[in-house]
């Protein structure tokens, strides 16, 4: 939480539009005066019909790139014992969505985490280097 309210507040992105991209691993905060780009690892989905979560690693629609560096929380998991880290998917909800991402932010030293809704799937991000461009600079905006 200090993380996410540090990143929100320094770079001035509170209530701020964003546009993610899985493709290429990015999200794209916009403001009034700065655009700034993150990169993101997908942690995992949370289906609420289904009641389970999902790692991003083990679910085939989400792009390899997208979950680049995860292996590292399931190698953790592995190491330690750590079932919920390395079973692909176990019931579950938004609370073990955020234990999950919390723990993968840790391990990964991300800079902060993301969360997006979309019907009934909820996705848990991970961040890490934010770049920060001036609106005056973007292309004459």
């Amino acid at each position: 939480m200090e993380r996410n309210d540090a990143w929100t507040r320094d770079l001035g992105l509170s209530g701020c539009h964003y546009e993610r991209n899985l493709d290429n691993a990015q999200i794209c905060f916009r403001s009034d005066t700065a655009e700034v780009v993150a990169d993101l690892c997908v942690v995992g989905s949370v289906s609420e019909c289904e009641g389970t979560f999902l790692w991003a690693w083990a679910n085939e629609a989400m792009p390899p790139k997208a979950w680049q560096g995860l292996e590292q929380v399931r190698t953790f998991g592995e190491r330690n014992g750590l079932e919920l880290l390395i079973r692909p998917e176990w019931p579950g909800g938004r609370a073990e969505g955020l234990e999950m991402v919390a723990v993968a932010a840790r391990l990964l030293d991300g800079a902060g985490v993301w969360i997006d809704r979309t019907a009934d799937v909820t996705l848990f991000f991970v961040l890490s280097c934010f770049r920060k461009k001036v609106r005056s600079a973007l292309n004459g905006v």
